[in-house]
């Protein structure tokens, strides 16, 4: 409802109360100038009941439950529309690689989607039930619709989308008026306007349903949620299959543990050597040393470690892994792991005593 000037609210009631019904006060009101939205903000101010007096209706007034389950209610949108253009980038990144994207954009993406997962398995269900409790509660009293932190965040909203809009259809021109769209720029920026354009729309639409006298489409706000938790479960489903399973992600953290304990035994094996000018005879002589704490044990509980002399510059470091560290790397598009590739199960890397990587 738009605001109203006390002297605006004063003649209505006047006016009211001396039997001058509701539509010669508004054509009297439009003459004198005044708009058609705060004319109709005013009139449906009072109840029409036969009364002698002008009796007032329910004013919306803010409430610190009501602000907090609004404020909840917009982050979760925020955070909820965030991390599922977080997912859908990550994924067409994924599909469409690109040869220019750095190792880091390349090494980063499982986590992306890690998280991104996470974030919308939470959010979308406290933002789905927030919607729907805020929904019932202004169908069962109208006059919440009028509650003023609803409609500060509404529009607080509807500008955020809108800015979203503008500079992902700036980036759209700039690009294709510089030559360089490719098909997975095009994409994001279709993922950007679905997300942002649905949002602005969805809740343009809800203030609209305020000039409705009957509140409108309710049912059109039902549709948006249900086609936004099928597009959210179809994204999630997605970035799962895409990623390694929780086991095998904890077996590859394991497996890069085991390499870099075997990096710190191949440095205690080159101090070792260039101390005594020889390699080390064997692993428990290497682990004796004063103030030494070499890992020797699995982190999971195999097979400990093994160190074999082989000559006087040459030793073998061994260890049991879990996976084929090349399998991974060209799913994922990394760079080879060098001199540390290895297969799943028991591996030995043969090193020279000058061999540091």
């Amino acid at each position: 409802m738009a605001s109203a000037s006390p002297e605006l609210e004063q003649f209505v009631r006047d006016a009211l109360m001396r039997g001058h019904d509701r539509e010669q006060v508004r054509q009297a009101l439009l003459a004198a100038g005044w708009s058609a939205e705060q004319i109709r903000g005013v009139l449906d101010g009072w109840a029409e009941v036969d009364f002698a007096l002008p009796v007032p209706r329910p004013r919306a007034s803010l409430s610190a439950r009501e602000a907090f389950l609004y404020l909840v209610l917009f982050s979760t949108l925020y955070f909820f529309a965030w991390n599922l253009g977080s997912l859908l980038f990550a994924l067409l990144e994924h599909a469409l690689p690109d040869p220019a994207d750095a190792q880091w954009q390349v090494a980063r993406l499982t986590g992306s989607i890690r998280w991104s997962i996470s974030a919308l398995v939470i959010a979308f269900p406290v933002f789905a039930f927030l919607a729907r409790h805020l929904a019932y509660d202004v169908a069962r009293n109208p006059i919440k619709r009028l509650s003023p932190v609803r409609r500060w965040l509404t529009y607080l909203t509807l500008f955020v989308a809108a800015s979203v809009l503008i500079g992902d259809l700036t980036t759209l021109v700039f690009n294709l008026l510089g030559g360089e769209l490719s098909l997975r720029f095009v994409l994001k920026v279709a993922v950007v306007a679905a997300i942002a354009g649905t949002v602005f729309g969805h809740y343009l639409r809800d203030l609209r349903r305020e000039e409705v006298a009957d509140g409108g489409h309710a049912g059109s706000g039902r549709g948006v949620l249900w086609a936004t938790g099928v597009a959210t479960v179809l994204a999630v489903a997605a970035g799962v299959w895409t990623m390694d399973s929780p086991m095998q992600q904890r077996q590859l953290r394991l497996d890069e543990a085991r390499i870099g304990d075997l990096q710190t035994l191949e440095s205690a094996i080159a101090a070792w050597r260039g101390e005594h000018d020889a390699l080390p005879p064997d692993m428990d002589a290497l682990a004796a040393q004063p103030g030494v704490n070499l890992p020797r044990r699995d982190p999971a509980g195999g097979a400990d470690y093994r160190y074999r002399r082989i000559d006087d510059s040459h030793y073998e470091l061994c260890a049991d892994f879990a996976t084929d560290s090349g399998q991974r790397r060209a799913r994922w598009r990394l760079p080879q792991a060098g001199q540390w590739a290895h297969p799943a199960g028991s591996h030995c890397f043969r090193r020279s005593a000058g061999d540091k990587d």
